[in-house]
């Protein structure tokens, strides 16, 4: 497998850190299929060693499989954003937005895959660039509305104010010392369900350490709060309404947070190519349970492309 290290620079001052994956096997059947473009988004404080099992599988099994993960900002490697800057959806899109032209994909069709806060983000793209986007794998997740529009700013300036207290604050005199083994198990009991293997593999990603030998975690501190905007609940029945293009959602079959039923009603109504399909796995399915997650890919893909 070819993998090249990607460092991409933001508008913001920043810069994002991910890979881009190819098969270096290069077969007869493969020079008469068209190269597929996929973008992996992770979810929060995740990064993107999350996708990287299930990416690596799709390339090795398909040799025309082009796979683009990154680190989102304040993630993993990448930079964290200036301090009182929001890790709003909005920041994300422009983000995703400049690792797709940075690959030249915006002039190109490709597919979306996202886990978690990830496929929200994808949902939000596709609407946003619904002529580039060929299909969309949302995994366990999909955009949920926080406010009605009668308290959207209500909502929206607590948020404000609590943002501000939050950016305020003193810093810490002290900060706890961290081993591998105790960020080891904040990572499973913050995931639960998440095997040892993948706990490890997202811990690649998620430390740093320093010249004394001290370990950090990598993630912004910031991540911690709430985004200043809130997504409406009509804003999302918009968005639902304007995708066409098929998608996929692969669920928990008990998830650790609440599915929201509008959502689903909504585009089980207006998309006639949504199929959701549910695995008796954690959150993050798509580290323990690769094969299937990567079958049940495949198989909408062949259909649908």
């Amino acid at each position: 497998m070819n993998i090249t290290k990607l460092n991409i620079s933001c508008v913001w001052g920043g810069t994002l850190t991910g890979i881009l994956l190819k098969n270096d096997v290069v077969t007869t059947d493969s020079h008469c299929q068209k190269t597929m473009k996929i973008i992996g988004i992770h979810g929060w404080l995740d990064n993107l060693n999350s996708l990287l099992p299930l990416a690596e599988k799709l390339i090795n099994h398909h040799p025309n499989y082009e796979i683009c993960l990154y680190d989102g900002a304040g993630h993993g490697f990448s930079s964290h954003i200036p301090k009182g800057i929001d890790y709003s959806v909005v920041r994300n899109l422009q983000d995703l937005r400049t690792v797709i032209q940075s690959l030249g994909w915006d002039k190109e069709k490709y597919s979306i895959i996202g886990h978690s806060f990830g496929a929200a983000i994808g949902v939000t793209y596709t609407a946003s660039y619904p002529e580039e986007v060929l299909c969309l794998v949302c995994l366990d997740s999909l955009p949920r509305g926080e406010t009605s529009l009668e308290d959207y700013f209500k909502i929206q300036g607590s948020r404000i104010d609590a943002s501000l207290k939050y950016h305020k604050r003193p810093p810490r005199s002290h900060k706890p010392h961290l081993t591998s083994e105790i960020i080891l198990q904040l990572i499973k009991i913050m995931r639960p369900g998440i095997t040892d293997e993948a706990a490890k593999l997202l811990i690649e990603r998620s430390i740093r350490q320093d010249t004394d030998g001290e370990i950090h975690l990598t993630h912004d501190e910031s991540l911690n709060s709430n985004t200043l905007i809130p997504l409406s609940d009509e804003m999302i029945r918009c968005v639902i309404q304007s995708i066409k293009i098929p998608v996929l959602f692969i669920g928990a079959t008990n998830p650790q947070y609440p599915r929201d039923e509008k959502t689903f009603a909504c585009i089980k109504e207006c998309n006639s190519n949504f199929k959701m399909i549910l695995i008796d796995g954690p959150h993050h399915l798509h580290m323990t349970h690769v094969d299937e997650v990567v079958d049940h890919i495949e198989q909408y893909f062949k259909k649908h492309l």
